[in-house]
């Protein structure tokens, strides 16, 4: 009898990332049809992650799902004996997935987490709580710092973005110009442009001297909230 093929590492990644992004993308989606959703992000990211929960396991019925579940804030694994005491242990992506991959040769890279990052988008409230610069300061950069390494050992990971106010357009312009003061790559939307009142995917790959690997593939998916905000002030 011929043995099943297992896929390859790579392979095998790419296959649970894109089932992943599906379930992001079914529970973004679910999240825009709310009556009502908080403005905070840390009051966003729950129901978020509930509705990760409910996406994944209608996905189940079509063979898409994922038998592990998300977990919101709770704190990066140890992959190694080195990371037990390093300080990046005790940061906090907003979301990971955690995937088990049998194909792997060392036991160390067969357990990888997906850290998935949400920040709000849009107008500052603030003078000093800049949102499109946080979603490059406070989570495009904690997948490159060795300070928070979120998707260590992963060759991706993905960012969450709360359209609550401003033209879309105007927001990835703002996005780059912070990602061009740090030289970093700007992120790009495809060639099949926006999908307003719904969830567009971007990509960006960064490289990673202080996390590895590198290059690292970063998917963003925006989710356009804005009349969710605008119906509850009218």
């Amino acid at each position: 009898m011929q043995k099943a093929r297992i896929p390859s590492p790579d392979k095998l990644w790419r296959n649970i990332e894109e089932r992943i992004i599906e379930v992001i993308s079914i529970a973004l989606t679910m999240l825009q049809q709310e009556s009502s959703l908080p403005s905070k992000e840390d009051e966003i990211n729950p129901k978020l992650c509930v509705k990760l929960r409910k996406a994944n396991y209608d996905l189940w019925s079509k063979g898409r799902g994922l038998l592990s579940p998300p977990f919101c804030e709770a704190q990066n694994q140890p992959l190694t004996e080195e990371d037990i005491n390093s300080p990046h242990i005790n940061k906090k992506p907003d979301i990971q997935w955690g995937i088990t991959n049998p194909s792997e040769e060392d036991y160390e890279k067969a357990y990888k987490f997906y850290a998935i990052e949400c920040k709000r988008l849009g107008d500052p409230p603030s003078d000093s709580w800049i949102l499109n610069e946080n979603y490059m300061k406070k989570g495009i950069l904690r997948f490159i710092k060795k300070e928070h390494s979120y998707g260590k050992f992963t060759p991706s990971g993905a960012m969450v973005g709360y359209i609550q106010s401003m033209e879309l357009d105007d927001i990835l312009k703002e996005v780059n110009g912070y990602l061009q003061e740090e030289s970093l790559a700007e992120i790009v939307l495809p060639f099949s442009g926006w999908n307003k009142n719904g969830v567009s995917r971007l990509e960006q790959c960064l490289e990673r001297s202080e996390v590895p690997p590198s290059p690292f593939d970063l998917r963003h998916l925006w989710v356009d909230l804005r009349n969710n905000y605008h119906s509850q002030k009218n």
